[in-house]
């Protein structure tokens, strides 16, 4: 699937008769079960891992860790999770993001968190999605993926300019 052909699973005509969140869920897991357990996939030389066990985020302890976390956004201040429709339906967008690096549309970068981690970001500029992974091990495990807020922009657009510098901790 070309990057320019990437839509969300629903509009908002479909997604206004969806009756509830536990609905759009149902309907969006199947797309990252294609993607990620049953055709799995490699970025280079390595795995893309998943996390497999159950979640605990309230709503979604039926589904693996790394689903709830693509289809949920914390807020720092609350300390939680809370999904996001705007994510969920773009699920299907992870593998494609990956898959077409190296390319002009990707802007790439890595990124050491708050934590001391660092993570490699995927920024799909054109329709402003973003996924993140980070090394474990061998291989690279999705972290999440989200659509990035006009608030964000500024500060991702400042990290791929400082990464591209040579001015990031991470090589």
């Amino acid at each position: 699937m070309s990057l320019k052909d990437l839509k969300p699973l629903f509009d908002d005509d479909t997604l206004s008769k969806i009756q509830d969140d536990d609905e759009l869920i149902k309907k969006c897991y199947p797309y990252y079960v294609e993607d990620f357990v049953t055709n799995p996939f490699q970025l280079g030389e390595k795995k893309i891992k998943i996390i497999s066990k159950k979640s605990t985020i309230p709503g979604l302890t039926e589904y693996p860790e790394t689903f709830a976390h693509i289809v949920t956004r914390e807020y720092k201040s609350q300390k939680e999770r809370f999904f996001i429709q705007d994510r969920a339906i773009r699920v299907h967008w992870v593998k494609p993001i990956l898959l077409a690096h190296p390319c002009n549309e990707i802007k790439y970068f890595k990124w050491k968190d708050e934590k001391e981690v660092c993570k490699e970001y995927f920024w799909y500029f054109a329709k402003d999605y973003m996924v993140i992974l980070k090394n474990v091990s061998t291989d690279v495990q999705i972290v999440t993926a989200f659509c990035v807020d006009s608030d964000e922009k500024t500060k991702f657009h400042e990290w791929y300019t400082l990464y591209n510098e040579g001015k990031s901790e991470c090589k």
